[in-house]
């Protein structure tokens, strides 16, 4: 009987953090479209500035794990800043140097913190033992899965803008940043703390539901404080389209494949976009 009375316990109190925490970033997202942009001149519009500050709460939370852990591994943090300083190389497209510079960071954080928090919870993450070659594979199948999701994102756009094709390999570079960026902070990152607070706990029968919560309902948020604003009914059916289009399928690739096939394929995404003017 005793046994049986502690799997509910624990599951209560994850479900409590998974609870906190979403409401955490629900005030933050509020907060960030309800106070006038004046206030914070900094920043050029509410997208922007909603989702710099969820990438601030993410390593803040981040930054506590590695603490928290006390163990540091060489590979995983060569690994981490790697990714980071790739992301860097979008301070040559985008005027935000602040902005790039915080999100390099919580990548290097998040990816750094999710690693510890996989092994604390007793998960091996088939990402951290892929080597190189099995990476760029990985890579590429998640790029040749996004093929027809690339070209019906760049269809959509050209309903309201002309294509106007721009320089192949600089729009290959930039999209490397929102791939990593974005993978590694909102999927990789908030997996991994899923799986530490349920540790042990993966097959109860909340668990799904709550790793695609925390996978794709904030991340598609962030996209459309403005359009909340301008128009609240279009940015709902926006969201939801989006986040079965693109939001569920990279976080299935996520929690089913590895971290380098949801890069590859939020890359194509973004790649074709950006070399047709987007």
């Amino acid at each position: 009987m005793k046994k049986h009375m502690v799997k509910p316990v624990g599951e209560c109190f994850a479900g409590r953090r998974f609870f906190i925490s979403f409401c955490i970033f629900l005030l933050l997202y509020v907060v960030g479209i309800i106070l006038p942009l004046d206030y914070t001149p900094h920043y050029h519009n509410l997208t922007s500035r909603v989702w710099n500050w969820t990438e601030i709460m993410i390593l803040l939370m981040a930054t506590y794990y590695i603490i928290r852990t006390r163990i540091f591994r060489w590979r995983q943090a060569a690994i981490a800043l790697l990714l980071g300083l790739i992301c860097l190389v979008s301070l040559f497209r985008d005027p935000r140097t602040g902005d790039i510079i915080v999100s390099s960071i919580c990548v290097m954080a998040a990816f750094y913190a999710a690693c510890r928090l996989y092994e604390s919870a007793n998960l091996e993450n088939p990402s951290l033992h892929i080597g190189i070659a099995g990476s760029v594979r990985s890579f590429a199948l998640g790029a040749v899965i996004a093929i027809p999701l690339a070209f019906l994102n760049v269809l959509y756009f050209s309903l309201s803008r002309q294509i106007i094709v721009g320089n192949i390999f600089s729009s290959a570079v930039f999209a490397l940043k929102p791939a990593i960026a974005e993978e590694v902070i909102f999927r990789f990152f908030l997996l991994a703390y899923a799986y530490y607070l349920l540790r042990g706990k993966a097959k109860v029968p909340c668990f799904n539901a709550y790793i695609y919560i925390l996978l794709v309902i904030p991340h598609e948020l962030l996209h459309y404080p403005d359009l909340f604003v301008e128009s609240p009914g279009l940015a709902i059916v926006m969201c939801i389209l989006n986040m079965m289009l693109f939001g569920l399928p990279m976080a299935l690739l996520m929690k089913r494949k590895n971290l380098q096939m949801a890069i590859g394929m939020h890359w194509l995404i973004d790649f074709v976009r950006f070399a047709a003017g987007f």
